[in-house]
């Protein structure tokens, strides 16, 4: 089993997903349940998160064969997108991925396990980019991969329901400022897996040219250029 892969996968999860900067939403869309249905509403939503993210590990390959797309395509893209959502972890400019009108539609409704917790809080567009770049592993026959990249998907629903379940005790101990430091810190650690996975994707696409590739320029442009050099002979410098 590849534990740095595991590492990899679920420490760029957490980055992704930063339940601690989810626990302020999380506890706006459920201030009119009780601590019970809240503890319910916290779990269902990780369990959502979890099999929405397995499915993209599952089907990701498929549906990048269907689209004509690459995995180093998907890991560029993938790591320009987990960069910028670095970068707005790093100045704090946390998006609540829905609106309000979203949010009070869906707080006045008896569950938002799956909506907006699920998706798009915690099985965001940045962890789903995850899921579909791991699962290239499935053409490969990688199955180890693809049993690590299951396991850090669980292990890192599992930390945010801990998160999650434990609310209003982390925002009474941590505070705005402790979970902002934090949320920094993540998104440093997220800037710099996506910087390693642009690389990654760029070497990919490199290696995908062959060694005897060569640009030849058009027929046209070689006969113009032959066509004009009795004419730059009887040019004097």
């Amino acid at each position: 089993m590849d534990i740095p892969g595991i590492l990899t996968i679920f420490v760029s999860l957490i980055a992704l997903i930063d339940p601690l900067g989810t626990v302020g939403i999380f506890l706006a869309i459920t201030r009119n349940d009780s601590h019970a249905l809240r503890q319910r509403t916290a779990l269902l939503g990780c369990v959502y998160a979890f099999f929405i993210l397995i499915v993209f590990l599952g089907f990701g390959g498929s549906i990048l064969s269907f689209f004509g797309i690459t995995v180093s395509a998907v890991r560029v893209g993938g790591g320009l997108i987990l960069a910028k959502i670095g970068l707005d972890l790093i100045s704090v400019k946390i998006e609540t991925k829905s609106s309000p009108s979203e949010e009070k539609d869906a707080a006045s409704r008896d569950s938002v396990a799956f909506f907006p917790l699920a998706i798009p809080l915690l099985a965001g567009p940045g962890a789903m980019t995850v899921a579909i770049a791991e699962s290239s592993h499935f053409r490969d026959g990688r199955w180890s991969d693809l049993l690590s990249a299951s396991l850090a998907i669980a292990l890192a629903c599992f930390v945010t329901w801990i998160v999650l379940d434990r609310a209003l005790l982390i925002q009474k101990v941590l505070g705005k400022s402790g979970t902002n430091a934090i949320t920094r810190i993540m998104g440093f650690i997220l800037v710099c897996i996506a910087a390693q996975m642009t690389i990654v994707g760029i070497q990919g696409v490199i290696a995908s040219i062959p060694a005897n590739a060569t640009i030849a320029p058009p027929k046209d442009s070689i006969s113009a250029a032959v066509s004009i050099l009795p004419w730059l002979t009887h040019i004097s410098i």
